[in-house]
């Protein structure tokens, strides 16, 4: 995991964006502030409208105090996902300075309870929370920069107090603009910012071609110009103000860029993440739900809640009845998931390593939504292999072309299978013999001894390790075993035996006969360690594939009795 902060988000920017562009998906997660804004009042009757208004009354007041974006991309080197998380602090600051003054936001006593009993850290959120700023903002701002930069200001009416103060400045600027041997430039010193707006109103009332005044605190300093080199001030101040919006928006930049990307965004319950974030960086949440899903659905087109699947996939709403996110956490790493990906931390995000203890990191946005990501991915592993789609319907019209050809086609096969079915043991055909072999003559092979060994059973195509360790134990256990008497070795003999001196007789090459005999041939495949379901350079699921489409746009609604709401008709 990554942590953003003020200082490093415009460094870690570029590593945001490659990350976005390279990744499958992403998942999100936020924490906010509180969550309702009165007593909780829902029942069995609520209706989505009503639950909604709620939900909009809540997103409107309270904001997000952190937010977490973990993106996902496969690697079929190994056939695992990467995973790329960052967490932000976020706090409603500018890095120019300038922020409306009547941004006001809620805070509820349970919700920080529970933020601080898990370990968040409100330093860090109120001095280095990354500052951001709303579309409507932006423009007021833009609208602000634009007029100092063309110094399009409005005219101040000069009081009693400063008239003869200015009349002086004036005459002091007309003296020197006239001397031919003054300096290029004069200071005005100033005691107001009232007294300096008065000064760049005369100025450009005056000499609008010819002078330039600049601040230079507490002074303001007159130059001599030319018209070129006022345009070029122009553009140059233009350019900074394009600069200074840019930086403005702060964490705003990355949920554009979410935006853009077009890329499967899920979350968890995501349905309240969605209503906080939206009014918090895209704008104020329409007044129905009709259109609070359309704005959902334009700000992200491909959406996925984690919680709904748990709850509604064949696959996987039996195997638990916890759906919250540590609930499943707990399932995919269960027996059920075995041979689905593993999820692995790309090296600059090392911060939740296997290894730590969950409770130092639960509840923070950034591994919340890594956790997410990693359910995500086992979930519809597990989905897509046992996805099985409807075959087409056959016509079972009596007499049609089809069904001739398709009992044709069955009664083929069935004779197919009497002619070349398996024959009975020990009833070996000639025809067994390959063509090879026939025209060749076959000599009586030398008489091998006889060992009464126990029939070793032929090892399985597949091993388990217990299979592997009985094998070896068995083996190590007839190397160590004490030599066979000579009684147990027959050799029958189909020659003539041509007698030899009698010597002592030597046991070690018949233990080793008897050995070799015992000691299967394993091939051991070591990569068998952990053989994953899918194919090492196939993606476990696709999310083209109708296994995967059917739980797109469709959220988990806990505020009323209607389960959950579908963002598009399709």
């Amino acid at each position: 995991m990554v942590e953003v902060l003020r200082d490093n988000f415009y460094a870690e920017l570029p590593w945001i964006k490659t990350a976005i562009e390279e990744c499958d998906f992403i998942a999100i997660d936020a924490e906010f502030s509180g969550l309702h804004t009165e007593p909780n009042k829902r029942n069995h009757d609520t209706t989505m409208e009503e639950g909604y208004e709620e939900l909009r009354k809540s997103a409107s007041q309270f904001i997000t105090v952190q937010i977490g974006i973990s993106t996902f991309h496969f690697d079929p080197s190994n056939g695992s996902y990467i995973a790329r998380p960052f967490n932000f602090f976020i706090f409603p600051t500018s890095l120019t300075g300038f922020a409306p003054q009547g941004r006001c936001f809620l805070t509820e006593a349970s919700s920080f309870d529970f933020l601080a009993r898990n370990h968040f850290d409100f330093n860090k959120w109120i001095y280095q929370g990354v500052p951001y700023m709303t579309p409507q903002e932006e423009e007021v701002y833009r609208a602000e920069r634009a007029r100092l930069a063309n110094n399009d200001l409005d005219v101040i009416q000069v009081d009693k107090a400063n008239e003869q103060w200015i009349a002086e400045t004036i005459d002091r600027i007309t003296q020197w603009k006239s001397d031919p041997n003054a300096y290029n430039f004069v200071n005005i010193h100033c005691t107001s910012p009232y007294q300096r707006r008065l000064v760049y109103q005369e100025v450009r009332r005056l000499w609008p071609t010819e002078l330039n005044a600049q601040a230079r605190h507490p002074n303001i300093t007159i130059t001599k110009t030319t018209p070129q080199q006022l345009e070029m001030q122009r553009q140059q101040r233009r350019s900074d103000a394009e600069r200074d919006i840019d930086r403005s928006r702060g964490f705003r930049t990355v949920i554009d860029m979410l935006s853009e990307c077009k890329k499967p965004i899920v979350g968890h319950n995501v349905v309240v993440d969605m209503a906080y974030i939206l009014a918090q960086f895209v704008g104020p949440l329409p007044p129905t739900m009709e259109l609070y899903k359309k704005m959902i659905h334009d700000t992200f087109p491909t959406l996925i809640d984690t919680k709904y699947v748990s709850c509604t996939a064949d696959a996987i709403k039996g195997l638990t009845s916890d759906s919250s996110l540590g609930g499943l956490e707990n399932l995919v790493a269960n027996v059920a998931f075995m041979g689905c990906p593993n999820v692995c931390l790309d090296y600059r995000h090392s911060r939740y390593f296997p290894g730590m203890r969950v409770q130092d990191f639960a509840h923070e946005a950034g591994y919340d939504a890594y956790i997410t990501g990693t359910i995500l991915i086992r979930m519809l592993s597990h989905i897509s292999r046992t996805y099985r789609p409807s075959p087409p319907a056959l016509a079972a019209t009596k007499g049609s072309g089809q069904q001739k050809e398709a009992d044709a086609l069955s009664s083929n096969a069935k004779a197919h299978t009497n002619k070349n079915g398996p024959k009975k043991s020990g009833s070996a055909s000639r025809s067994d013999t390959p063509p090879a072999c026939a025209g060749l003559k076959q000599t009586p092979a030398a008489a091998a001894p006889v060992v009464d060994v126990p029939a070793t059973p032929a090892a399985p195509k597949k091993f388990s390790y217990a299979d592997v360790a009985n094998r070896q134990k068995a083996a190590s256990a007839a190397a160590n075993a004490a030599p066979v008497p000579a009684k147990t070795v027959h050799v029958v003999p189909e020659a003539p035996v041509v007698a030899t001196p009698v010597s002592a007789p030597a046991p070690a090459p018949v233990v080793q006969e008897k050995v070799e005999q015992l000691q299967p041939t394993i091939d051991f495949n070591y990569e068998y360690v952990r053989q994953p379901m899918f194919s090492m350079s196939s993606r476990p699921f696709s999310f083209d594939s109708p296994a995967v489409t059917t739980y797109f746009n469709i959220l988990h609604w806990g505020r009323s009795n209607h389960g959950c709401i579908k963002l598009t008709n399709s």
